[in-house]
């Protein structure tokens, strides 16, 4: 879908189950006392981007469809730095899970290659 195409009412949803996303949630009182604090960025920041989408409704045509560009843009931009960071976190503890005959194997599939298949008992000298 393009910005032209995707409906504003979809987009701003979209924003703002991301900001939702994006909240902490912990239990710890220190924590907490941060999450009162980042619960009050969060609702100013749902605030700030309904105001925004509101404004937009009385906008010229022309100024609308730059709006709902940037709205777009904005949105494609969270969902992809949110899957950046999930394949970051799957990637960055792959040492520490797998085995080195595993993560060899991975390592040589990137490159488009395959392990010889080696018996388990098989040491070579």
């Amino acid at each position: 879908m393009t910005a032209a195409s995707t409906p504003p009412i979809h987009v701003l949803r979209g924003i703002l189950r991301h900001i939702k996303k994006t909240a902490p949630s912990s239990s710890t009182t220190a924590a907490a006392a941060t999450s009162q604090s980042n619960s009050g960025n969060e609702l100013s920041l749902h605030q700030h981007v309904i105001s925004q989408y509101r404004q937009s409704i009385s906008a010229t045509p022309q100024q609308a469809q730059h709006l709902r560009k940037v709205a777009y843009d904005y949105l494609n931009l969270k969902k992809d730095l949110t899957e950046r960071g999930r394949l970051h976190e799957l990637d960055s503890g792959a040492d520490m899970k797998l085995s080195p005959r595993e993560l060899s194997r991975r390592a040589a599939a990137r490159a488009g290659l395959q392990l010889p298949v080696m018996d388990e008992g098989h040491v070579d000298q």
